[in-house]
């Protein structure tokens, strides 16, 4: 597989930033959730670092790499009869997500957040690279509460689209938190300095360019897939040590479906998929 320049950069800046910088993360993450004709298998890789650029002023670069298998050709949801031999479907993603916040008050802060990606089957091609990310603006209330608003070009139903963020987030005390709004919510207690429990809701989604059109019975010629679903987990995280951290999360999925289009979008197949459980074990390393 041959990646081009665009690709490597994605892949080494945030590894000469990760060099650069002490305060960092890297992150392994396995998932893993059935569909009515198989499963949908994921494993993915995620390196953070942050910096602190004056009092007011923090930069975060996460890099993440992506490999997900649908164990089902994709052209089984499009062509009636359509007779495969068990093969599978592979998509690579990568991405580069840029954030930048800015205390412009004592309880007043900026975020804006730049995401070029790269989601392909199989071939990397120009037409692949997206520009996601967003604005905004989180204001805090008194000590316990603050809310967020923004807006955000994101694929959380499938496709790249402009939709607004909001959060309300409160602090009931040093070992319990909330965070509800879209596209994530999440009530999290910490029993101690080394377990977390949590419970989320999130919304996911993500798309990707197909190597060669699936021309389907109404001569419609399908170029993109998009997957998108809520999940809602319960999760636990344990600290190891003062660097490793384990994470089991499991849960149900829900609103599960593939969104097949043309090339320009203006035709588009909803194939609604099984409801069913999801799984995922994280390993992570943080400096």
């Amino acid at each position: 597989m041959r990646i081009n320049n665009f690709t490597k950069l994605l892949i080494l800046i945030p590894l000469f930033s990760v060099y650069a910088q002490k305060a960092f993360t890297i992150d392994l993450n396995i998932k893993t959730e059935p569909i009515e004709n198989g499963s949908i298998k994921q494993t993915g890789i995620g390196v953070l670092f942050f910096k602190d650029i004056g009092t007011k002023n923090k930069l975060t670069n996460t890099f993440k790499y992506k490999s997900t298998t649908v164990t089902d050709e994709i052209e089984t949801y499009l062509l009636k009869n359509y007779v495969t031999n068990y093969s599978s479907t592979h998509f690579i993603s990568f991405e580069n997500i840029f954030e930048f916040s800015h205390q412009i008050t004592e309880k007043t802060k900026l975020n804006i957040a730049i995401e070029p990606t790269a989601n392909y089957e199989s071939n990397f091609d120009v037409s692949d690279i997206s520009i996601l990310g967003g604005i905004e603006l989180s204001q805090s209330l008194n000590k316990n509460n603050s809310i967020d608003v923004g807006v955000k070009r994101m694929t959380v139903f499938g496709k790249p689209e402009i939709l607004p963020t909001f959060s309300f987030n409160h602090q009931f005390n040093n070992k319990a938190y909330l965070k509800l709004g879209f596209p994530y919510s999440e009530l999290s207690y910490s029993n101690s300095i080394r377990n977390k429990f949590s419970l989320n809701n999130d919304f996911s989604g993500s798309s990707y360019n197909l190597n060669s059109p699936v021309v389907t019975e109404d001569i419609n010629a399908i170029t993109k897939l998009g997957f998108s679903q809520i999940e809602t987990t319960l999760q636990f995280e344990r600290n190891m040590d003062t660097s490793w951290y384990v994470s089991l999360k499991g849960g149900y999925s829900s609103n599960k479906e593939f969104k097949f289009s043309d090339e320009n979008r203006t035709k588009e197949m909803n194939q609604a998929l099984k409801n069913g459980g999801i799984f995922s074990i994280s390993i992570k390393y943080k400096l």
